[in-house]
């Protein structure tokens, strides 16, 4: 009985020696994977760092504001890159130790990292770029006097991002054909909003546009018309209406106003020579 207990313990001890190099192996592996992912991180760190102070000193003003890479984007970028390293050393470490089952697990993760790195990265870029372009819209409005420039510039920087989402999630392996749709759906609406807003608003504005081309046809300046209550000399026409020279002084006179009105015609005689 007891020269079996001795056998055991002696193999269990042999079973235990025998794989202690792979131990040590597989930590000493973890230890570099480590290092390197510390080592890597830094240099992506020092690189973003190096760039932002190559545009701040060749770009000035808000223009390097917006194209300098920001804090957060640099810690998730090194995040990524000190993650993606632990996790493949941790993978060479459990094959040398010999755990098979978790060596097969990690490697099909491995094998599924580059598509998962691939993916955040368009969605980090597409982040990027959609800054950029908020920056640039935003700035080109306010220049142009656009009233609500930075809700344009707001637009601008989603397109981009839901762009870079769906592409993002493609690349990974996700089905992204329900986003795809919803996302066509939704920019539909968006821009039937839009164009139900632009018709709505822009309807009296056509509306004289017309009204003016029709009404040089029968009326020039110089001569005496009566609409509705307002009777005055032509003055000149513009965009929307018709300038009168009346008692009370001058009046713009809606061209569509002077088609839904009596409009008569008092005389055809030009302004005195």
């Amino acid at each position: 009985m007891l020269e079996s207990i001795r056998l055991q313990t002696l193999d269990v001890l042999s079973a235990i020696v025998a794989q202690l190099p792979n131990v040590l192996g597989g930590i000493l592996l973890l230890l570099a994977g480590w290092l390197l992912a510390r080592f890597l991180r830094l240099v992506i760190t020092r690189l973003i760092r190096t760039l932002n102070h190559l545009l701040d000193r060749q770009l000035q003003g808000s223009m390097a504001n917006f194209v300098r890479i920001s804090s957060a984007t640099e810690k998730l970028l090194g995040f990524v890159v000190f993650w993606t390293t632990i996790l493949v050393f941790i993978t060479v470490a459990v094959r040398v130790v010999g755990f098979s089952a978790a060596a097969a697990w990690l490697d099909r993760l491995v094998v599924y990292l580059p598509s998962l790195v691939t993916g955040g990265l368009i969605i980090i870029v597409a982040y990027i770029l959609g800054t950029v372009a908020r920056h640039v819209v935003t700035h080109a409005a306010a220049s142009a006097d656009i009233a609500q420039a930075s809700l344009f510039g707001q637009i601008a920087q989603s397109s981009f991002l839901i762009v870079g989402v769906v592409i993002g999630l493609g690349q990974v392996g996700v089905d992204v054909t329900f986003l795809v749709i919803l996302f066509a759906i939704g920019f539909g609406a968006v821009l039937a909003g839009f164009s139900l807003a632009f018709g709505l608003g822009a309807r009296p504005l056509v509306e004289n546009l017309i009204a003016v081309r029709h009404l040089r046809q029968f009326v020039r300046p110089g001569q005496v018309v009566e609409i509705g209550a307002d009777r005055g000399r032509v003055l000149e026409f513009n965009t929307v209406g018709v300038v009168l020279e009346t008692q009370e002084g001058r009046k713009l006179i809606p061209a569509s106003v002077c088609l839904e009105q009596s409009f008569s015609v008092i005389t055809r005689e030009q302004t005195d020579e």
